[in-house]
């Protein structure tokens, strides 16, 4: 029934026509859902609230976009098979991860090139064994753009998770040993449904809790100029996203 659904249904469901529907999905991922979103809504040129959904349209450096919010991979894949479903092209999943790894820095960056399924949500849209991974050409341009600002950045892999406190420090410990760089809860789900709905994806996330040191952990509480700055990066990695996606589509012979 749903899975049915045809483009003009999800535009319906949006409570847009087809001449605004977006080029770019923003999704941030983030526990507080509501207030993140006007945050970033603000963020945006010509923002206007979707009357039927929980989201907006806009534009940034010249490129239409969408912006909903989601905590978990299940909110993820709604919005992201929503809004791909009404004909945006691509879909960066933005947000916060916590590092697995030495080395990253608070405020660092991770462009993830796959995503660990263990979300609980890409089965439904992927085969076992398929990769939950970025668009190479959408992940490299918006590396490039981050380097060009002088952001430090990593793109290796992510584990997405579905159950926060259900990270033990011996959980920790293993996802440690196999190497992932990070943990977050919706990247692996974002990936699957715009891989399977044949969407460009890629991912920039930053870096708020170190979980090997315990370090800025999320159960203290942070420093005003340490959010100032967490602010100000979000923003930055906001516009490296919609640049990054609008010289990839440049690079296909696809400008937006």
């Amino acid at each position: 029934m749903y899975r049915e659904m045809e483009t003009a249904d999800h535009q319906r469901v949006l409570g847009i026509g087809a001449e605004d529907v977006p080029e770019l999905l923003l999704l941030v991922g983030v526990f507080d859902v509501h207030a993140t979103l006007a945050r970033f809504a603000a963020y945006l040129d010509e923002a206007a609230p979707l009357r039927r959904y929980p989201g907006y349209t806009g534009r940034l450096g010249g490129v239409r976009v969408g912006l909903s919010a989601a905590f978990g991979g299940p909110m993820a894949a709604v919005h992201a098979h929503t809004w791909i479903g009404a004909g945006t092209a691509g879909v960066v999943q933005l947000g916060w991860f916590g590092a697995l790894q030495a080395g990253m820095a608070f405020g660092d960056v991770l462009v993830p090139r796959h995503a660990q399924r263990e979300d609980g949500v890409s089965d439904w849209y992927l085969a076992k064994g398929i990769l939950s991974d970025a668009t190479p050409g959408f992940a490299s341009a918006l590396t490039a753009a981050l380097a060009e600002d002088g952001i430090a950045c990593s793109e290796h892999a992510i584990f997405s998770t579905p159950a926060l406190l259900a990270e033990s420090r011996e959980v920790i410990a293993d996802w440690s040993r196999h190497g992932w760089q990070g943990v977050d809860m919706e990247t692996a789900a974002t990936f699957a449904v715009a891989k399977a709905m044949g969407a460009a994806r890629a991912a920039a996330l930053i870096r708020l809790d170190d979980l090997i040191t315990e370090e800025d952990s999320l159960v203290q509480s942070m420093a005003r100029e340490r959010r100032a700055f967490i602010r100000e990066r979000e923003q930055e990695v906001l516009r490296c996203a919609v640049r990054g996606y609008a010289a990839y589509r440049e690079a296909a012979g696809q400008p937006v």
